[in-house]
């Protein structure tokens, strides 16, 4: 499934456009909307979609700007009321340059050109999408936190959302940890239980009680964690 960002400082403008995509392309999945440069450009860092779909003029970075330093991670369509950077855009690797008030006929051209090109990717694009996740969101009150992963020390499962916890702060994302498991490097974030997943540069040392029981510490930590016996093996030979 392809999935895009909509990236622009108008709200009403990028539920204009999210809605006329989904009659257009009903299977594109828009997975994040921003309303500046700079928030373009971590959703595309973090979150690897296929397509952007930029304005011009932004708060922080113009989407000039996030285009230039995303080129080879995405395709770019610029949907913007200025009809004069045209050409810059083009010359960094837009694929389309739509111009406002959207008209149907117009972005129907710009989804089949983006069709065909995803259709194009090479098979060493598809597994780049893959790259292990480097940021975590997470909401607090009206405000919206970004964690670098290797700085949390664990993640554990709360039901339908997952706690993060960090070695001075914890947080809720609304995402299962068995799907979020899927996006850590497994060489890094290993599970050690049905609910824990934790990151191995924040262990201690792990230990085994007289019945066989083993629990990870971590440092400068004062909590430990329970290993379950159908993940003890990993520990084995470290």
């Amino acid at each position: 499934m392809p999935t895009a960002i909509i990236a622009d400082d108008e709200p009403l403008l990028r539920m204009e456009l999210a809605d006329a995509l989904e009659n257009l392309w009903p299977e594109l999945r828009i997975i994040e909307h921003a309303d500046n440069g700079a928030k373009a450009l971590r959703y595309i860092e973090e979150y690897q979609p296929d397509i952007a779909f930029l304005d011009i003029r932004m708060p922080s970075l113009d989407g000039l700007e996030v285009a230039d330093q995303v080129r080879e991670k995405c395709q770019v369509v610029f949907v913007t009321a200025y009809d004069e950077h045209a050409v810059t855009a083009f010359e960094q690797g837009a694929i389309d340059y739509v111009l406002k008030p959207i008209k149907m006929a117009r972005l129907a051209a710009t989804v089949s050109r983006l069709r065909q090109r995803l259709s194009e990717k090479p098979a060493s694009d598809e597994t780049s999408s893959n790259e292990p996740l480097q940021w975590v969101r997470a909401s607090s009150g009206n405000s919206l936190r970004f964690f670098p992963v290797q700085d949390i020390v664990y993640f554990r499962s709360d039901g339908k959302y997952t706690k993060i916890v960090t070695s001075d702060d914890q947080a809720l994302i609304r995402e299962p940890l068995r799907s979020l498991g899927q996006t850590l490097d497994s060489k890094i974030f290993w599970r050690i239980n049905r609910g824990i997943i934790v990151n191995l540069s924040h262990i201690s040392h792990v230990t085994r009680d007289d019945e066989g029981k083993m629990t990870v510490h971590l440092q400068g930590e004062a909590t430990s964690l329970p290993v379950s016996k159908n993940h003890q093996s990993q520990f084995r030979g470290m």
